[in-house]
């Protein structure tokens, strides 16, 4: 019945993790309360930030603006810390190439199962 109950629990924050928002919302068409905001480097990031009401930097941080590092991808996505290890997503580029959720989740899925049938 433990087993049962942990791999409930772990299913549905992979669920919740992949199902966020942000990360269907175009990085270059953001806009927020009906201002548009196109996020295309760590200083629009901010502004994107800033319009969402976070405005607080930690240890000198506020936006985390990121590109693919994949030559074959051209997209971007912007997050804002909130508190320590702790961020809000504001945007995802559908031709972001960074670290994919469904991917993570899948993974988590498998060693759930793992632990489950062992």
């Amino acid at each position: 019945m433990h087993r049962l109950l942990v791999v409930s629990v772990v299913l549905a924050l992979c669920l919740y993790a992949t199902s966020a928002t942000w990360q269907t919302t175009n990085c270059t068409t953001f806009e927020y309360n009906g201002k548009k905001i196109p996020v295309t480097d760590k200083a629009s990031c901010r502004t994107a930030c800033e319009a969402k009401g976070i405005t607080k930097e930690i240890n000198g941080r506020l936006p985390d603006f990121k590109t693919s590092k994949n030559a074959s991808c051209s997209g971007s996505e912007c997050q804002c810390l909130k508190a320590a290890n702790s961020y809000e997503g504001v945007c995802r580029d559908s031709t972001y190439c960074g670290c994919n959720a469904v991917l993570l989740s899948t993974a988590l899925l498998v060693s759930c199962l793992t632990y489950w049938f062992m």
